[in-house]
C-alpha cells in the first residue's frame, strides 16, 4: 500500500459522514472524474472548509511522521 493509500485510509476515518462526502467529492474533483461545475454544484460550502483544513493539518502530521522515520 502506498504512503497516499494509507494516508487517505487514516485520514477517512476521523472524518464524520459528511466530511468523508466532501473528502470523497473532493477525490474524484482532483482525479478529473468530476468537472469543476459539477464539484461547486454538489459541493457544501458549510462543510468543504473544515474538511479541507482538516486535510491540511493532517498531510502536515503525516509529513512530519514520515520526515522523522
Amino acid at each position: 500500500m502506498s504512503f497516499r493509500e494509507r494516508w487517505t485510509k487514516e485520514f477517512t476515518k476521523m472524518l464524520t459522514e459528511n466530511e468523508r462526502k466532501a473528502f470523497n467529492l473532493w477525490v474524484e474533483f482532483s482525479q478529473g472524474k468530476i468537472s469543476e461545475s459539477e464539484f461547486q454544484s454538489k459541493m457544501d460550502m458549510k462543510i468543504m472548509p473544515k474538511m479541507l483544513g482538516k486535510m491540511s493539518a493532517a498531510r502536515m502530521n503525516a509529513l512530519e511522521d514520515e520526515v522523522e522515520r
